[in-house]
């Protein structure tokens, strides 16, 4: 029986590997969101369901466009409501912002995160790899 050959063996190896840079499916569905501006006012219909697919707590987003935007807001049943006229693509950057900030991991990029409050400081925890980063607290 004869040995098979180092590259023989390698190109055997190379194609048992998985393809590198294919792209996952995403796994991350973010709803658009649905804003109507009415008066000076602008309304966000389904901030809650945009809160839930990305698995953060509803005041926190709530907090954040609050911050975002520089303005003043309140809920009136499942409709957050906020004082000024937003354009809708400015309003789904924002969302992008937050995720970007406060789902993804610093580390690994996925979305399979929570936030912990410790001490003054809110951390960032991946479920995924395990790392652990700081983010700013929205008081």
């Amino acid at each position: 029986m004869m040995a098979e050959s180092y590259e023989k063996l390698l190109e055997k190896a190379y194609a048992k590997l998985p393809e590198v840079g294919k792209a996952e499916a995403v796994r991350l569905e973010i709803p658009e969101i649905k804003s109507t501006i009415s008066g000076n006012k602008t309304i966000i219909s389904n901030l809650e369901a945009v809160a839930k697919a990305i698995r953060r707590n509803i005041q926190h987003v709530f907090k954040f466009f609050l911050r975002e935007l520089a303005t003043t807001g309140d809920f009136k049943g499942t409709e957050a409501i906020f004082v000024g006229k937003f354009r809708s693509d400015m309003l789904q950057g924002k969302i992008d912002k937050y995720v970007k900030e406060f789902v993804l991991c610093y580390q690994c990029g996925k979305p399979d995160t929570h936030l912990e409050k410790a001490a003054a400081a809110t951390l960032l925890i991946c479920e995924a790899c395990g790392a652990r980063e700081s983010v700013r607290t929205l008081k």
